[in-house]
C-alpha cells in the first residue's frame, strides 16, 4: 500500500527534455549511480503499456457455489435469503404451478385410472419454511471406545422461491489474448472488499486472492481515484472478481432460459443491497498490458559503485514521459521499509520486467502518483530493478508507506510471499542492495530508526509520533496491512544478518548417506514361551494282595 503524493503537474525542465531527447538519439543511455557513470545497452523500443479499462458494472455476472468455489474457505458467506426477492421475470414469484397431467394413452377408455409408472412423482418446489434437519447417522466408536462424532454434511444451499439454487455472483472477465495484470479502480467512496482469482493453464481455478488497496492522502475522485495494487495473472485469459461487504457475497440465481444472472437486490440485507446498486457502478478493471522483452541477459545490468548490478529504468523500458513531476529528496535516509507485490508468482526472469513496467503505469498513469511507488524491485531470481527515478543512492522519496515515505527507503519483493517463501537468490538481493544503500547513508541496519508519523488514515501510529522500530521493517509494522506477507516478513531477520555482515543462510540440504540415522532395527518377535514339562506318570497301583 502506498500514498498519493499531493504533487502539481509540472511542465518537465529543460535539463530532462535534454536527456530524454539524447535518449532517443543514442543507442546507449547513461545511467548516473553516484560518480560512476556507465553506457548501458538502450537500443531496444518497447512499446509504450496499454492499460484497458471497464466498468465491472458492465461486466457479466457468473453464479458459483459458495462452498465448491472455494470463497466459504475464503471466509465469505451468502446473507439470509428471501426467496420472493429476486427479480424473476420468467416466473412468478410464489412456487411455480405443478405441471399438468400427461395425456391419456390412446387404448385408455376415457374416465378410467391412469397406468400406474415407474417414474416417481414430481417433488414440490420448496418453500421458503425451513424443513428439519435430517438424523445424524449413529456416532461411529473409536479405537478406544469412544463415540467420535458424525462428520457434519455441508449445509443445503439457499434455494429460491421455484427451487433455483442461489449461490455467490462474481464477476467474470474473458479475454481472448493473457490478461497479464490486474487492478481495479473507484472515483467515489465504496465500501466494499474484492477477491478475485484466475483461471490455470489446466483449466482449473486459482486460489482466491484478497486485492489490498494502495494508500492515499486525497479524497477519492476523478483526478485522485483509489485503487488495489495490480495483480500479475500472467498467460491467464479468464478471471473472477468477488465483491463483498463485511463478509457478505451478492447472491444470485443462474437464469431460466439463459440470460443474466440474477442478482437478490432487494434481500434482507441492506449491505448487499448497497453492493449491487452503489459498488458494482463505481468499480472499473484495468487490463494492463505491458510489453515483452526478448531477454534481460548481463549486457543490460547497470553496476552499481560499489554495489550490486541493477536493471536500470532504461533497461527494463519504463516511458519517462509518464512521470509527470522532478522527484522529491528527503534530507536523511533513516530506514527501509520493504514490501512484496502479491499476485502471482509463476513469472518468468524475462516478465519481471512486464511486472515492473506494469507497476509504472498504473502508479504514474491510472492512480496519478507521476512515478512508480518503490524505490526498488527484487524479483525471485534475485534481479534488482531501479524503481522511482532520481538515483539508487539519492534520498528519493517513494509512495510506498503511508505517513512514513519520508526519510526511508521502500524495496518490494516480486510475488505473494503469503504463499511462497521467498527463494534464497531473492533473500540475498534484498541483503546485498541494503547493505550498500544503507552502507552509503551510514546507518546500522541492526538497530532502531526514529520517524516521525505524517497524517494518514491506515497508520499504525498518530499523526506526530515518534516511532522506535527496526531499521529494516515490514510495511506492517507501519500501517495496517499484512504486506510484506507472512513469508516476507519472516525473512526480515536474516536479512537484517546479512545486512549487518551475517553470512546468507544455507538453503537446508538432505543429509549425506552416511550421516543419516540409520533405521530402527526391526523389532524380534518375542520369545515362544518354553514348553511345558511333561507331567510325571502316575505311580502304577499296588498289587492285588
Amino acid at each position: 500500500m502506498r500514498r498519493v503524493r499531493p504533487n502539481a503537474r509540472p511542465r518537465p525542465s529543460f535539463v530532462l527534455a535534454t536527456i530524454a531527447a539524447a535518449i532517443v538519439a543514442s543507442p546507449f543511455a547513461i545511467i548516473v549511480t553516484g560518480s560512476d557513470p556507465r553506457p548501458t545497452d538502450n537500443h531496444r523500443e518497447v512499446p509504450p503499456t496499454t492499460i484497458d479499462q471497464v466498468g465491472l458494472a458492465d461486466v457479466p455476472s457468473v453464479v458459483v457455489d459458495i462452498a465448491e468455489s472455494g470463497l466459504a474457505a475464503a471466509g465469505l458467506r451468502l446473507p439470509e435469503i428471501d426467496p420472493t426477492a429476486f427479480d424473476l421475470p420468467d416466473v412468478p414469484q410464489q412456487s411455480q404451478p405443478a405441471a399438468p397431467p400427461p395425456p391419456p394413452d390412446a387404448d385408455e377408455e376415457p374416465g378410467s385410472d391412469p397406468a400406474p409408472t415407474s417414474e416417481p412423482a414430481p417433488s414440490p418446489a420448496p418453500s421458503s419454511t425451513p424443513k428439519p434437519a435430517p438424523k445424524e447417522p449413529p456416532a461411529e466408536r473409536a479405537p478406544d471406545g469412544k463415540a467420535s462424532p458424525a462428520p457434519s454434511a455441508p449445509p443445503e444451499p439457499p434455494r429460491m422461491a421455484d427451487g433455483r439454487e442461489v449461490g455467490a455472483a462474481v464477476k467474470h472477465i474473458v479475454r481472448d489474448e493473457p490478461l497479464k495484470m490486474v487492478a481495479f479502480t473507484w472515483d467515489r467512496a465504496v465500501d466494499a472488499s474484492m477477491m478475485m482469482r484466475a483461471k490455470e493453464k489446466d483449466g482449473s481455478w486459482g486460489e482466491w486472492m484478497t486485492l489490498d488497496p494502495v494508500d492515499a492522502t486525497h479524497p477519492v475522485s476523478a483526478e485522485h481515484p483509489m485503487g488495489t495494487e495490480p495483480v500479475w495473472v500472467g498467460d491467464a485469459k479468464e478471471v473472477q472478481v468477488a465483491v463483498t461487504d463485511e463478509g457478505l457475497a451478492i447472491p444470485a440465481a443462474e437464469p431460466q432460459g439463459g440470460g443474466v444472472a440474477e442478482l437478490g437486490i432487494g434481500s434482507a440485507s441492506t449491505i448487499v443491497t448497497e453492493l449491487v446498486t452503489t459498488a458494482l457502478s463505481a468499480l472499473s478493471a484495468n487490463l494492463i498490458s505491458p510489453e515483452g522483452l526478448l531477454s534481460l541477459g548481463s549486457s543490460l545490468l547497470t553496476p552499481l559503485l560499489g554495489g550490486p548490478s541493477v536493471v536500470g529504468r532504461a533497461q527494463w523500458g519504463a516511458d519517462e514521459s509518464a512521470r509527470c513531476s522532478q522527484p522529491q529528496y528527503s534530507p536523511t535516509a533513516r530506514a527501509a521499509i520493504v514490501h512484496h507485490t502479491a499476485g502471482s508468482n509463476d513469472y518468468t526472469p524475462e516478465q519481471s520486467a512486464e511486472i515492473v513496467r506494469g507497476i509504472y503505469a498504473y502508479h504514474a498513469r491510472t492512480l496519478n502518483w507521476c512515478d512508480i511507488g518503490y524505490n526498488v524491485l527484487v524479483d525471485k531470481y534475485g534481479q534488482i530493478f531501479e524503481g522511482a527515478f532520481g538515483g539508487l543512492d539519492q534520498n528519493v522519496q517513494g509512495t510506498h508507506t503511508g505517513g512514513f515515505n519520508k526519510d526511508t527507503i521502500g524495496i518490494s519483493m516480486i510475488g505473494n510471499l503469503d504463499e511462497m517463501v521467498p527463494p534464497p537468490a531473492m533473500v540475498n538481493s534484498v541483503a546485498n542492495f541494503l547493505r550498500w544503500r544503507l552502507g552509503k547513508a551510514g546507518i546500522n541496519a541492526n538497530a532502531t530508526a526514529q520517524l516521525t508519523a505524517e497524517p494518514f488514515s491506515g497508520s499504525k501510529f498518530p499523526a506526530g509520533a515518534v516511532t522506535n522500530l527496526p531499521t529494516i521493517s515490514g510495511h506492517r509494522d507501519y500501517n495496517s496491512t499484512s504486506c510484506p506477507g507472512q513469508h516476507g516478513y519472516a525473512a526480515l531477520g536474516p536479512i537484517r544478518a546479512m545486512v549487518g555482515g551475517a553470512p546468507p543462510p544455507a538453503p537446508p540440504q538432505e543429509a549425506p548417506p552416511e550421516e543419516q540415522p540409520a533405521p530402527p532395527p526391526p523389532a524380534e518377535p518375542a520369545p515362544a514361551p518354553p514348553p511345558a514339562e511333561p507331567a510325571p506318570p502316575a505311580p502304577a497301583p499296588p498289587p492285588a494282595a
